[in-house]
């Protein structure tokens, strides 16, 4: 999120102490869009939290932690800090006469708020967004006269832009693509105009009740926001959230600390954007149901997709088993992960057990088979494989190396222990079959959202997406096959 200006403050450990402001002490809210919010009381202290001891006096701890605290700025808006921590303002101590906090999160607000204020609506500037929704109501033109001058001509019609319903769920709530449009200069002394059309993601809350904010953010903007980093092909970066009140009067913003996603980029990345709004618009009511209702593996899936569109900034063989782990949650997804029926493996396994006579035996026995009635994560990949079809076999052309390769250097991080042969992927090796794995966990999730095969292969080739990392596991593999072709 981008950092903001706090005005000096009163501050109180309840919203209802800002009614004594002589009594509150002054302090400075600081945030700068990526480290915990901080809060300086210059002078006194804010919290002071001590439990009385059975010969009269007080213990005090060293640190302290409130569910919130409360402000009242010069400029008249209303500060809630949440989550508090810091130490404990003791007696005699530094912290009593200046006192030093830290929160999580920030609610600015132009009325009293609690904690957790029930909102009616949520809006989000997100940068990418305005590029994947692709519609603009602005009309320019640049022509020749008859006489051979240059015209230059510029129309909007603030009647003509409406709303985009993106998604509904039931009675609960709406997104909505909301149209903005800004004006800047005119005819000034500097002669200078300039025009800006934006789109916003909105979230609308379907009760009179509305919804508590932090259920609005965790349970339907963050996933929401994922689904849009994956049809963007990238992560959108946070720039500001604003709400509406139950109460229509009650305008506020929050700030929090969200991974910074792409700013300066946006442009480039946009021309390769997967899934673009206008292209899917007519099915995305499903995608969205599909992927806003995601439970167990198929949620990991989905998430894990849209994180690993971000920054790999981590070591590869990191990046790599979040690859792998994600890859063998969405081969689990619509599988029937029992090898057998439950009556035929008790079957097979009374039988084993009854010709063991042995006790020692017959109870390690017993232990081994206790969980073997499942499919390997071998078969899962190679049944992923298949319901992948062409997509599979274009990114790999060599499944079946591919497949040893991911198997044994997946185990062999996962379990931190030697690799047990030559399969063993290190180095820009294990990055590029780290990227095959994401363009077919990739390809994977666009299943389970409802695309076919060959859907899923057109996708990739018209927008050029993850081209790159396709080429490589091409060329990789493509050799690896011809060599082993050649030794037979």
């Amino acid at each position: 999120m981008q950092p903001y200006n706090f005005e000096p403050a009163c501050w109180a450990t309840d919203k209802d102490g800002l009614d004594n402001i002589n009594e509150c002490p002054l302090g400075l809210l600081s945030f700068d869009g990526q480290n915990a919010p901080r809060l300086n009381i210059l002078r006194g202290h804010l919290v002071s939290e001590s439990v009385p001891m059975e010969n009269g006096g007080n213990a005090f701890a060293l640190d302290f932690s409130r569910k919130s605290v409360f402000g009242y700025s010069n400029d008249n808006k209303y500060y809630v800090l949440r989550d508090v921590h810091g130490a404990n303002a003791i007696p005699f101590s530094q912290t009593f006469i200046q006192q030093k906090l830290q929160g999580e999160s920030i609610i600015v607000a132009n009325q009293r708020i609690d904690y957790n204020p029930s909102i009616s609506e949520l809006t989000v500037d997100l940068s990418g967004f305005s590029e994947w929704i692709d519609t603009h109501f602005f009309r320019e033109s640049n022509n020749l006269t008859e006489d051979g001058a240059q015209e230059l001509k510029f129309s909007y019609c603030s009647k003509e832009p409406q709303n985009i319903l993106l998604y509904k769920n039931d009675n609960d709530f709406e997104v909505h693509a909301k149209h903005f449009a800004k004006r800047l200069g005119g005819y000034n002394t500097l002669h200078e105009f300039s025009f800006k059309e934006t789109w916003r993601l909105n979230f609308k809350m379907l009760d009179s009740e509305g919804m508590p904010l932090n259920d609005v953010l965790n349970n339907l903007f963050e996933p929401f926001e994922r689904l849009l980093a994956f049809c963007m092909g990238f992560p959108g970066n946070i720039e500001e959230i604003t709400f509406t009140g139950v109460n229509p009067a009650v305008q506020g913003q929050y700030f929090d600390r969200y991974i910074p996603g792409e700013e300066n980029e946006v442009g480039r990345l946009a021309v390769n954007m997967p899934l673009p709004y206008p292209e899917i618009s007519n099915r995305f009511q499903d995608i969205a149901d599909n992927w806003m209702n995601a439970t167990g593996d198929a949620q990991t899936a989905c998430r894990t997709a849209a994180a690993l569109l971000g920054k790999w900034d981590k070591a590869i063989d990191v990046m790599f088993s979040l690859c792998a782990q994600s890859f063998e949650a969405t081969s689990r997804v619509g599988e029937n992960l029992s090898e057998l029926s439950d009556e035929e493996f008790e079957r097979r396994k009374t039988c084993v057990l009854e010709t063991i006579n042995n006790k020692t035996i017959h109870n390690w026995a017993e232990l081994k088979l206790k969980y073997a009635n499942f499919v390997s994560a071998g078969e899962l990949a190679n049944r992923l494989w298949t319901r992948l079809g062409d997509f599979a076999n274009y990114v790999v052309p060599n499944k079946k190396l591919f497949l040893r390769q991911h198997r044994e250097s997946r185990n062999t991080y996962t379990h931190v222990r030697e690799p047990n042969n030559d399969n063993f992927l290190t180095g820009s090796d294990l990055y590029w079959h780290a990227r095959a794995v994401q363009v077919l966990q990739y390809g994977a999730v666009l299943l389970y959202l409802g695309f076919q095969p060959t859907e899923i292969l057109s996708i990739f080739q018209k927008h050029n997406f993850m081209t790159s990392f396709i080429s490589k596991a091409q060329d990789i593999y493509a050799q690896v096959e011809q060599q082993d072709d050649d030794a037979k």
